[in-house]
This record gives C-alpha cells, structure tokens and sequence, in this order.
C-alpha cells in the first residue's frame, strides 16, 4: 500500500513539473544586454524607442534563439562595471583581458574596421601620407594610441568629430568606419572624404555573458544563434541598413602591409601604426 502511495505520489509531481514547465519558463526574466550609445550601433530614434544595428541584431537573437532580451542603451564607461557586479546579465564588447575576466564569450555579433580617412584630396595610401597629413581627430582606443609621431587631438564623440571635419578644422579622422560614414551624412561631410582610406585593423564585436547572471548556461545557445544568422545574411543585411553601400567606393591600404619609407622613416622608427588596443568599445 505505501509502495502504491509513493509510486502514486511521484506521478503527481512528475505530471505537476510538466504542465508548470512551460508556464515557468514565459515567466523568466528577460536577459537584460548592454549596448553602447553610439549611432548607428545603438541609440534612441525621434519617438525614443531604442534603434541602430546592435539593437537589430539583438532582436533577432531573441527571436531565433527563444531567449528574451532587454536592451539597454548605455555609456561605454558604465557597461563593464554593470557586467561584472550582474546588474547586466549580458554586453557586446571588443574581446579584452577585462571582459573576459568577468564574462564567457557568447560569440560574435559583427565586425568593426578600424580606418583612417583623408579630406578629398588628402590621399592615405601609407603610413608616410599620415605623418604629412597634419591635425588627426580620433577618439581614446583606436589605432593611434601610443605612437607619439601623430599630430593628432582627441576628442570625445564622434559627432563632434564628424563636426569638426566638416568645418575643415582637420584633415583626417579616424575611428570605427560605420560610426564615421553615418555621423558625417548627418554633417553633410561624406561628400569631402576621399576615397583613399588606410585600414588599421579589423575587429569583432563580441556578446559576453555575465559570470553572475543565470544565462551564463546558454552561451553556447547563443553562440549557435548568432552563427546561423551570420551564414543566412542576416547580420549583413542590418549592416547595409545602416552603412548603406557607400563603403564600396573607399579603397582600403591595411596599415600593416606599407610602412612608412620616406624621410618620416629616419626620424623614427621604421615600424607600422601601433596595433589596436583589444579594449571594451565597439563604437
């Protein structure tokens, strides 16, 4: 008799289990994921609702993987500290020793090119056509950091550098090419690039996962995710979305392949632009 009780018992939770699965799982919080404020990447669009490609890209995770997501837009300088006490439970970043330290890679989200571009005119072919370029605007972590042979004046958004350009107070700035391309339509400045652009380096953006957060067991879920969309094309089509088809134009010359030959090269040494800092801006 207690052996059919307990047999019976087990049933009942068994059956209890099965039908609240469900319902447990459309009551589970949504994976809320940090993205920086940065157009076209992230930012709020005239009725405030949150646009721009790693928005698009996110959606469509939480669609194709199941996983409800909630994007926050945030400063760059707030996300990582977010990450690593939970408060995120996930973030797209550079790959760097810091990220990683806190978070487990989810995989990649979409790529970023690094780029240096001339006032038309200015040809940037070299490294050599850099040095005699004159003032150079950029924002902290890109390509020029450390490398003390740059005239170079930093600044703190991309739409002031897009502003200044336009108002001829340089004649080259570098920095992430889409963020670039769309700050300058927005100036009325894309007219006055040349086409001849140096290349620095090409990164991936990344989606890390908390340590702290309880999504950290789906890593490989979303991992899987992003890869099918990258093969499917839908990670380019939201990149054509945003950086339309102008980059087709630019001719890019990687940094690395010309060092610098002329008298540039005496009075320092022979050696390319130093390489990109892996640091936590995707923007």
């Amino acid at each position: 008799m207690r052996r059919r009780s307990a047999t019976r018992c087990a049933l009942w939770v068994a059956l209890a289990c099965a039908l609240a699965g469900p319902a447990a799982l459309a009551q589970r919080p949504a994976m809320t994921v940090g993205v920086i404020d940065s157009a076209p990447l992230a930012y709020r669009d005239a009725h405030g609702a949150a646009a721009g490609l790693h928005v698009d890209i996110l959606a469509e995770l939480a669609a194709r993987s199941g996983i409800p997501i909630d994007i926050r837009i945030e400063p760059k300088a707030r996300l990582l500290a977010e990450l690593k006490v939970g408060n995120l439970d996930g973030a797209i970043f550079f790959a760097s020793p810091q990220v990683e330290l806190v978070a487990v890679d989810a995989g990649v989200t979409d790529e970023a090119r690094l780029v240096a571009f001339g006032r038309a005119g200015t040809h940037l072919e070299n490294v050599d056509d850099l040095l005699r370029a004159g003032t150079i605007l950029h924002m902290a972590d890109t390509a020029l950091d450390g490398d003390r042979r740059w005239r170079k004046h930093q600044v703190n958004t991309y739409e002031q550098m897009a502003r200044m350009f336009a108002q001829q107070r340089a004649n080259v700035i570098a920095g992430n090419m889409m963020v670039l391309l769309y700050q300058l339509r927005k100036t009325g400045g894309e007219q006055q690039v040349d086409s001849s652009v140096i290349l620095f380096r090409k990164l991936d953006n990344h989606l890390f996962i908390s340590k702290k957060s309880p999504f950290q067991d789906q890593a490989a879920l979303l991992a899987k995710a992003l890869q099918e969309m990258a093969r499917s094309g839908a990670i380019d089509k939201f990149i054509v979305r945003y950086q339309g088809t102008e980059p087709g134009r630019f001719v890019l010359h990687p940094a690395a392949s010309v060092p610098p030959t002329g008298p540039a090269a005496t009075s320092a040494p022979a050696r390319a632009p130093a390489p990109v800092a892996r640091n936590n801006n995707p923007a």
